[in-house]
Order: C-alpha cells, then structure tokens, then sequence
C-alpha cells in the first residue's frame, strides 16, 4: 500500500479536508473499517472537526482518551504534523489497525496503545487531553475519577476538550441511545447534560466554554472546552 506524506498535505493551509479523510481511510486493511469510516465522514457534522481543531491548535503533545480505530487522531495529526499525538482506546485489534494505519500514512508524531480508561495512569503532562463520544460510555464515578487525572496531567495552560452528547432535546437523546445501543450491544448509558458537566469541572478548571452543535442527524452534540486558567 502507497505510503502518504503527511507533512506535505498538512502544511498547506489550503488542504482539501475531503482529501485527508480520504487518504486516511484507504490506509486501513479492513473493508468493514473502511466503509464504517466513510459513513461516519458522511453523518458527522464536518464544523465538529474544525471546531475540535481550533481547540487543539498551538497545542504540541496531545492525549485521545477513546481513540477507537484512531480516525480522528490521524486527522489531527496530518492537519498537524508538529503535534506529538498518543490515542489510548481498550481495543486491541482497534490499536492495532491504528498503528498500522499510522505507519502507512507516514504518521511519525503519532501512536496507538491499549489502555482502559477506567484503569488509566498517566506518567506525564500534556499540553491538550480530548476524548470523542466516550464519557457518557463511563459511569458518574469514573467519569470523576477521569476528569481529576486529567486536571493533573495538563500543563497549567493546558485544555481538556470534551466531545459528547447531552439530554436534551428527549427525541435526539432517544435516538443516540438507540445507536449506542446498537454499536456496543448493551443497555447502560451515563448522559450527563451542560450543568451537571460543568458543575463537576469546577473543581479542576477555571473556564469552561460549552459549544453546542446542530446537525441535519438528530443527534445532541455538544463540545466542552476547560481551561485550567
């Protein structure tokens, strides 16, 4: 399989985004992987990414707590060849593809490992901690534990960035329900809304800027950015 400059692409600010996701999907080996990427390039709305973007930019070492089959790290990765990029996800065959995929596109600031969330230790500060569709997956209780590990591994200008899905309105939240359902095959979801989020932010940041999200999908995105000052 051709090998991808990610440098190349990446540093010209006029970069077609269609044509990163592009090269990105056909690095993976899997045709299930494939398709399901594209569908999901397809439903997202495509300013969640750029909004996800603008909040990493001028960050330099970059954690993604829930990486999956690493598609959004390898997008901001190549849109950022300067960043040192590390996904955790507890999938192993997910880890796998990721790194191969990596290693494809020619990804040197960029690794996969497997780690489960809720046993997480981190040995190191980062600049920018996201996690993407994960914290309504973790009960109330590791969702806090994860919340103060992540307050004590950001630098002092650091950001924690938050994408997930709120309560309301019931007919989107029913819908995501239903999906999650579906995708990990269990009942028990953990969907906090923007008050209870922010309520148990303050205890580690300072600010906190919630940016809700419309899409033609009915689904409730939101995205919290926290600041420690």
């Amino acid at each position: 399989m051709k090998i991808f400059s990610a440098n190349k692409l990446a540093v010209d600010s006029r970069y077609d985004y269609k044509q990163v996701l592009s090269r990105i999907i056909s690095s993976y080996d899997s045709a299930v992987v494939r398709a399901y990427c594209k569908v999901r390039f397809t439903i997202i709305n495509i300013n969640i990414l750029h909004i996800l973007a603008l909040c990493l930019r001028g960050k330099r070492k970059v954690l993604d707590l829930g990486c999956g089959f690493g598609l959004f790290g390898l997008y901001f990765s190549m849109l950022y060849p300067d960043i040192t990029y590390c996904g955790y996800d507890m999938d192993p065959k997910r880890i796998d593809m990721a790194n191969k995929s990596a290693k494809r596109l020619g990804m040197h600031n960029t690794i996969f490992r497997c780690q489960d969330i809720r046993d997480l230790i981190l040995n190191e500060n980062f600049d920018a901690i996201m996690t993407i569709d994960l914290m309504h997956h973790l009960d109330d209780n590791s969702k806090n534990s994860l919340l103060a590990i992540c307050a004590n591994h950001l630098a002092s200008d650091g950001r924690l960035i938050v994408k997930d899905v709120t309560t309301h309105p019931f007919h989107k939240l029913a819908f995501t329900w239903g999906l999650d359902v579906l995708m990990t095959r269990g009942f028990q979801m953990w969907y906090w809304n923007e008050t209870k989020f922010n309520a148990a932010c303050k205890k580690y940041f300072k600010r906190l800027d919630t940016f809700p999200i419309s899409d033609w999908m009915p689904y409730p995105h939101v995205v919290y950015l926290c600041e420690k000052v």
